[in-house]
């Protein structure tokens, strides 16, 4: 794969409720950002006689945001926002490379900043509010060799 801009970058949604099948999904005008982090917790295993600490894994927690402009005649953000369902949402590094995307159920909530200075701005946050994944999907995990 190769080193993209993110000039070409997408925020989609599919808001069925419930989502089923195969996601519909429509992009959300005037973002222009976006950022997700899969971080996991860890815990501590460490047991006497270790030589180094010893740590398990826990699952992705996926928390992101969205921002861009307001748009008087874009207001997905908000109406998720208001709602009380989940949608599955899509986050696209770049449209040049449409195969290469991040999509899962979350929630959003969604903010309005609107200076005297300035333009208007939103900006959304996100949870994962279900299973997610990338595509194309992960490579398979490293297996240590047994000697």
């Amino acid at each position: 794969m190769n080193r993209i801009h993110g000039s070409h970058g997408e925020v989609s949604v599919d808001r069925t409720d419930p989502p089923t099948g195969t996601p519909t999904y429509v992009v959300i005008a005037s973002l222009n950002k976006w950022s997700c982090s899969f971080a996991r917790d860890r815990a501590d295993v460490t047991c006497f006689g270790d030589t180094t600490k010893q740590y398990v894994q826990s699952l992705p927690d996926v928390k992101g945001s969205v921002g861009g402009f307001v748009d008087t005649d874009e207001q997905t953000l908000f109406d998720i926002a208001f709602g009380e369902t989940k949608v599955m949402l899509k986050l696209v590094p770049s449209s040049l490379v449409s195969t290469f995307f991040f999509s899962g159920l979350a929630f959003l909530d969604a903010s309005i900043d609107v200076p005297a200075t300035g333009a208007a701005t939103v900006t959304g946050t996100f949870v994962g509010a279900g299973d997610w994944a990338k595509t194309p999907a992960p490579v398979a995990p490293l297996v240590a060799a047994v000697a």
